[in-house]
């Protein structure tokens, strides 16, 4: 059996199909709640894998893994909503967690490692978005994340939050550091939040070109090198963080295409669908369409 992949092969919205294995997808799902299952069982003993936090990240994680196989497999738009809130709600008890005082690993709570925000801008779900970036450190951690990581992350955390009269003050400067990190060198990051800045749609279209292009090579060369099967019969399929930019832009009143390549339609989820309730997260199954 075969579940198919939509994908659009050029911005016009021509597809092309790329073919699945619904059974490899199936043991992909079920390995994750698997795992999912025991990062929840660390988490309700209050053990000491739990003080790390670590548990957390990999709910969120394997729930947006989840999320994609669904959709990969059934073209379950409303499951992969559902499992993308609860990805972000994992990490916004991680964030509630540690402000609170209680211990977490800050490899676990620095910026560049807060994919629910992605998750939560993907969902449509801009208040649950804009907690998580509330929280999460304004400090890059120069032992833990890349400099140009961390301030991808912060930058779009700043966009949400931000008020329109601090966008020169607050969000320029951003900008320019990210330039001096690089040395004069503009990634496809950097053009992305370049052009979300100055509202310039063909420059984001361009900048989101490359990004997909160069991500499709990344993993292809993970394929190639053995890389996870989990990994690889996922993620390249959706590009998650994409459609966090595209809410982003679409709501800074920039035009966009209906898809991209691994930016399908059935990804882009409606902007404000009800979310399930806030400790659905606690249990897999509970708030999830049948």
């Amino acid at each position: 059996m075969w579940a198919w992949a939509t994908s659009a092969c050029s911005f016009e919205g021509a597809q092309r199909m790329t073919p699945l294995s619904s059974s490899a997808l199936e043991t992909v799902r079920a390995n994750a709640l698997y795992l999912l299952r025991e990062a929840l069982e660390s988490i309700r003993a209050q053990d000491a894998y739990e003080q790390s936090g670590r548990p957390y990240v990999e709910v969120a994680w394997f729930y947006r893994r989840v999320g994609l196989c669904e959709l990969l497999s059934e073209a379950r738009t409303d499951r992969f909503f559902v499992y993308l809130c609860k990805s972000a709600q994992a990490r916004l008890h991680l964030l509630q967690r540690a402000a609170g005082g209680r211990p977490a690993q800050r490899q676990h709570t620095c910026a560049s490692k807060n994919f629910s925000f992605m998750d939560a801008l993907a969902a449509g779900q801009l208040e649950l978005a804009s907690r998580l970036a509330r929280l999460t450190t304004d400090r890059h951690e120069p032992s833990l994340e890349y400099e140009e990581d961390f301030l991808l992350h912060h930058f779009l955390h700043r966009l949400t939050l931000g008020a329109p009269a601090a966008e020169a003050s607050e969000l320029r400067p951003l900008l320019a550091r990210w330039e001096a990190v690089l040395q004069g060198d503009v990634t496809c990051h950097l053009a992305l939040c370049q052009a979300l800045l100055t509202r310039d749609a063909k420059r984001f279209h361009r900048a989101l070109a490359d990004a997909i292009a160069q991500r499709a090579v990344t993993f292809k060369e993970r394929k190639s090198d053995g890389g996870p099967q989990d990994v690889v019969l996922t993620e390249p399929h959706v590009y998650v963080t994409g459609l966090a930019l595209l809410r982003l832009a679409e709501l800074r009143g920039m035009e966009t295409f209906r898809e991209y390549p691994t930016l399908p339609r059935l990804a882009r989820v409606p902007l404000a669908l009800a979310p399930p309730p806030e400790d659905s997260w606690l249990s897999p199954g509970l708030g999830v369409p049948p």
